[in-house]
């Protein structure tokens, strides 16, 4: 009997729409007012029967169009409503909705609640290598097991944002890392966790904020500043590990290398470069010559060599490049190193950049690194004083070297006390 009921009900509610009987008062007030006064103009003879049965049926006609069209309306302003809190790729809760949830949670008594914040990296970078389509089947993917992995602990899932996701989990007798690692845990399995990294920013409600807005700043602060370490750890690993390939086929180059880059560090600093592009001229000014792993070791030890051997030797930064870009974050590094052996008038390799064209960057590099060649020991030559250095600089600058790096360099020279170069 119950279940002859259910089914009568779902029935009922598949005809009349989410509104159920509501719905209906219109349409059958009309129908009642509509068909009392025919019959009643029927009952009184003044309407032929034939008028009678076509008006009546129009009537029931009219009647059926106004309960479709209702019943369309009221499942059409469901899924907007449905559409205002939830997100319409992955199903999961909106950003509007996870603002509310937070202002109930931050006024609600008892335990307190986690929210951790959650953005997938190289998303991006997935959808330009195989579309879009694929790119919001891996958020579901990615939604689904987040929201799965939450439930157990009472929490909720949410899409906030293009690549971001959170979840906000009462508190109770559970630690911050148990439900960290659920959270990130459940990124990590599943076929396409491979495709994107995952960074994250957690915050206690009410504890360190009490409203949404404040919240949400400070996860994604949390989440910024993690992002940032592990990025730095992924470029620190990847350059160590080519370092060490470096090292070991050349070992000689090691000792100018990071002289190098002390010098081009100083350099940046005094020409006021930005943070990243310091750190990035640290790890570039190293790697410049890694592209040489990609050139046979004969050729490089013997004099002679003819235009195609040349050619070859002459490739090692853009040979570098391709190195250096297989490496996890050292792409913005990789364009450094390509650029390195590009000359300020346009005459270097392998682009044949000019002036302003050439990566500030990489300008600074190529004068540090040809300073350290220049002042450090060599297998056939002995070094040359900073002076004669210097002043080898300067008759070169413009041509091969930045004019401003260039007397950045004497700047900075003098500051040191060496004694002054020999006017070119």
């Amino acid at each position: 009997m119950k279940a002859s009921v259910k089914v009568l009900q779902r029935v009922w509610n598949a005809a009349l729409g989410p509104s159920g009987w509501r719905s209906l008062v219109g349409p059958i007030a009309f129908v009642l007012v509509g068909i009392a006064l025919l019959v009643y103009d029927h009952v009184n003879q003044r309407v032929p029967a034939l008028v009678f049965w076509l008006t009546l049926g129009l009537i029931v006609t009219v009647f059926v169009r106004m309960i479709e069209t209702n019943r369309r309306q009221s499942r059409e302003l469901v899924e907007k409503r449905r559409e205002a809190v939830n997100d319409r790729v992955t199903g999961l809760r909106n950003r509007t909705s996870l603002e509310a949830d937070i202002g109930a949670a931050a006024a609600a008594p008892g335990g307190g609640w986690i929210l951790v914040l959650l953005e997938l990296e190289g998303l991006e970078a997935h959808n330009d290598r195989l579309g879009y389509a694929a790119g919001d089947e891996m958020l579901r993917s990615h939604g689904h097991r987040l929201a799965d992995a939450t439930m157990p602990l009472g929490g909720i899932a949410y899409r906030v944002a293009a690549s971001r996701l959170a979840v906000l989990v009462p508190a109770g007798d559970r630690q911050l890392g148990e439900i960290v690692l659920a959270a990130t845990g459940s990124l990590q399995g599943g076929d396409t966790a491979g495709a994107v990294g995952c960074s994250y920013g957690e915050i206690a409600i009410p504890g360190e904020a009490d409203d949404a807005e404040a919240a949400l700043r400070l996860a994604g602060g949390r989440l910024a500043a993690n992002r940032q370490r592990r990025h730095h750890s992924a470029r620190r690993q990847a350059h160590a590990v080519l370092m060490a390939a470096l090292a070991a086929r050349h070992p000689e180059l090691r000792e100018n290398l990071r002289v190098a880059a002390y010098r081009a560090i100083s350099l940046a600093r005094r020409l006021q470069l930005d943070r990243e592009q310091i750190d990035d001229i640290a790890l570039a000014a190293e790697l410049q010559q890694i592209g040489l792993l990609a050139i046979p070791e004969s050729m490089l030890e013997r004099d002679g060599l003819d235009e195609g051997e040349r050619a070859m030797v002459r490739s090692h930064t853009a040979e570098g490049e391709r190195i250096v870009a297989a490496a996890p974050g050292l792409a913005s590094v990789a364009r450094l190193v390509r650029s390195s052996a590009e000359h300020f008038d346009g005459s270097g390799y392998p682009d044949g950049l000019s002036g302003e064209a050439i990566p500030e960057a990489a300008r600074v590099i190529a004068v540090a690194v040809a300073f350290a060649a220049l002042t450090g020991r060599r297998p056939h030559r002995e070094p040359i004083e900073p002076a004669e250095a210097l002043a080898e600089l300067r008759r070169n600058s413009g041509s091969q070297f930045d004019p401003r790096v260039v007397e950045a360099l004497a700047a900075e020279l003098a500051e040191e006390g060496a004694p002054a170069a020999v006017p070119a």
